[in-house]
């Protein structure tokens, strides 16, 4: 009867072992899109994605200046950014980032974009920016 109880106890400690390893980290993207008024997608347009506050509260907060990145669209107006390795297992929600788009002589338009863990995550800044 013991020996029952500890082959039923190693083998639920060993499913338990092989259920957990099965967990797999999907990869954190986040793609922007750019485009003009009309949806014509703009390339070669700068973006810049940086964390909010850009400066350290009071008392002073902790910001991860890695996330303060410059990239430039492609040939489809689109440019990704790889957020997979700031997360950490258990964490729920990653950040909310700044963008700056600027096209040519065109100012720079704002914007943000929600970053949540494992998924692929978009956003389109229009140009002209309207308020």
């Amino acid at each position: 009867m013991m020996t029952k109880i500890r082959f039923i106890g190693a083998l639920s400690l060993l499913s338990l072992l092989i259920l957990s390893s099965c967990y797999k980290v999907e990869n954190t993207f986040a793609t922007i899109t750019v485009t003009d008024k009309n949806g014509v997608v703009l390339p070669n347009t700068e973006v810049h994605v940086f964390p909010n506050p850009t400066e350290p509260a009071n008392p002073p907060a902790e910001i991860n200046q890695e996330l303060d990145q410059f990239k430039t669209t492609d040939h489809a107006g689109q440019v990704e950014f790889d957020f997979s390795e700031y997360y950490q297992r258990g964490q729920v929600g990653l950040f909310v980032l700044n963008i700056e788009a600027t096209s040519g002589d065109t100012l720079m338009i704002p914007g943000i974009i929600k970053v949540e863990e494992q998924v692929h995550n978009y956003e389109t800044i229009k140009f002209p920016f309207e308020l």
